[in-house]
């Protein structure tokens, strides 16, 4: 940020990235964990995201139970290691320090890469809900606007989307189910998001469909 700010550009057009994930990596020596030890690949997939080498933010608090945590303080950020795990990610704590250090520089705002990463339920960090996104619009003292929005004067172009599922319902859908994404039976825009058996119906954006086999939007 700060070479660009230098290069010319003007700082209130320049929006400081927030990540409400950690990028993990193996410990060659488990032994030696502290900053630049070396390591042999990413770090093992998370259960939800599944992707080696990255956890969500509320995979991170799962982790964290046993780890070992430590704070950097030159960098104001945090780092944990568990076994031959090293993760590297942002708090609550850490978001609000850089949110201070956004506004000292005069920059134009911040972005978060993503909200669905943040503990969105509220139930695996005991922060309450999205903690990561809280401590950033109370550090930068972000209100909700007081507005109405105005009635729309366009007619539906589509059906809307059933939820109903299959069995007794939403609310039981999951149950006895593996964490992750699934088809609705009753909308292909429709699908069901799997987390400890608990049921969320969520649907891709206009003029898109689920995709279970990526388990992804995807085009028609």
């Amino acid at each position: 940020m700060n070479y660009w700010k230098n290069q010319g550009a003007p700082a209130e057009k320049l929006m400081v990235g927030f990540g409400a994930y950690a990028r993990t990596f193996i410990l060659t020596h488990p032994a030696d964990h502290g900053l630049d030890a070396p390591t042999s690949g990413p770090g093992t997939a998370g259960p939800y995201t599944q992707e080696a080498g990255t956890l969500a933010y509320f995979e991170v608090c799962s982790f964290l139970r046993g780890a070992t945590e430590v704070w950097n303080a030159p960098q104001e950020v945090p780092y944990a290691y568990k076994g031959n795990q090293w993760i590297g990610y942002g708090n609550p704590k850490s978001f609000a320090l850089k949110a201070e250090w956004l506004l000292k520089n005069g920059f134009g705002g911040a972005m978060v890469w993503a909200i669905d990463l943040d503990d969105f339920t509220g139930t695996f960090c005991g922060q309450g809900k999205y903690p990561l996104m809280n401590a950033l619009k109370s550090a930068l003292s972000v209100s909700t606007p007081n507005c109405r929005v105005p009635p729309s004067t366009l007619g539906t172009t589509s059906a809307p989307i059933t939820t109903a599922a299959p069995r007794g319902g939403d609310s039981e859908f999951c149950a006895g189910k593996s964490n992750g994404l699934y088809p609705s039976p009753t909308s292909r825009r429709a699908f069901y998001n799997c987390v400890r058996g608990r049921t969320y119906t969520e649907a891709c954006q206009e003029g898109l469909v689920f995709d279970a086999s990526c388990s992804c939007y995807n085009w028609p």
